[in-house]
């Protein structure tokens, strides 16, 4: 018996360290956010992680919107396994997540799973892009 709660004990222990160790400093994301609501632009949050197929194939969409909205649109990739606290910070439940956010900084549109360069471009001529 006394093995047992040993053994707890350390389990808990190791699940501690790993939940607080994926907790990210907001600091980057913070500064590219302010500066784009200081310029008026949109964002688009790509929050994500590295080695989920769904992830790996947003990568292409977001380099072309880079490209075909530069100066407009700010495309931003969060690796919510590396950065948990973003991740609950925008309310991530399924990844991959796209957060669409005005110039504003008011979230306008959001979206689950991959998400190719036509829709996202429908979405944000919606929205005055």
């Amino acid at each position: 018996m006394r093995k047992n709660k040993w053994f707890s004990a350390v389990l808990l222990s190791l699940i501690g360290v790993l939940v607080f160790r994926g907790s990210g400093n907001t600091a980057g994301i913070d500064d590219v956010l302010h500066s784009a609501k200081k310029e008026g632009k949109a964002v688009m949050l790509e929050l994500g992680s590295l080695g989920c197929t769904p992830c790996e194939q947003m990568k292409a969409v977001m380099e072309k919107l880079r490209a075909t909205y530069k100066g407009k649109l700010e495309v931003i990739f969060v690796d919510v396994r590396k950065d948990r606290e973003n991740g609950r910070r925008f309310g991530v439940a399924m990844i991959p997540t796209q957060v669409f956010l005005d110039g504003n900084g008011k979230e306008f549109h959001r979206h689950i799973g991959f998400y190719s360069y036509e829709e996202i471009t429908t979405v944000l001529k919606k929205a005055g892009i």
